[in-house]
């Protein structure tokens, strides 16, 4: 088993930030290719909460070909993450390296919808806002070749409040 010493526990936190904080980034610029990069081959979604439905298991290519669709359905948003806690062991003489890791945070997601034809201006505004449960898994030979080496196996959003107005366009 590979020690676990301070600078490895420094990168390893800054690491699973770092992935993190590009969901919401890739989500608002639609940038699919990368946002694909964050997650493992599969990925367990969970947006029960926002959505409707249940968790399911999905392979990366699908679920960024889903988001794609759902962001054709807004002009504009801006999702924010926040107050992110990685839940990685202390680094001590006894500590082992974690191959899995959880995470919470809270997440924010503002989306203005598309304006239709013949809705004399009226757009629709979503506002949610709540808690993120992640999970990620260390992949070794992402590592073995200088990269980021987490990868996302789990994300859950729990929404704890939302709002929804329509709003007249300029």
């Amino acid at each position: 088993m590979a020690s676990y010493d301070i600078a490895q526990y420094l990168l390893d936190r800054a690491n699973i930030h770092d992935t993190i904080v590009k969901v919401p980034i890739y989500y608002d610029t639609a940038d699919l290719p990368n946002l694909s990069g964050l997650y493992a081959p599969y990925v367990e979604i969970d947006y029960t909460a926002i959505i409707g439905g249940s968790p399911y298991t999905i392979s990366r290519a699908d679920w960024v070909e889903r988001v794609g669709g759902l962001l054709e359905k807004y002009s504009a948003t801006q999702h924010v993450t926040s107050g992110i806690i990685a839940n990685l062991p202390q680094p001590t003489a006894n500590a082992t390296r974690p191959e899995k890791v959880t995470v919470q945070a809270q997440v924010a997601g503002h989306m203005v919808g598309v304006s239709e034809s013949g809705s004399d201006g009226v757009v629709s505004l979503t506002q949610n806002g709540g808690l993120l449960e992640a999970e990620l898994q260390r992949d070794t030979e992402l590592e073995n070749q200088g990269q980021n080496p987490w990868r996302i196996t789990k994300y859950k959003v729990s929404k704890k409040w939302a709002k929804a107005d329509t709003t007249r366009s300029s």
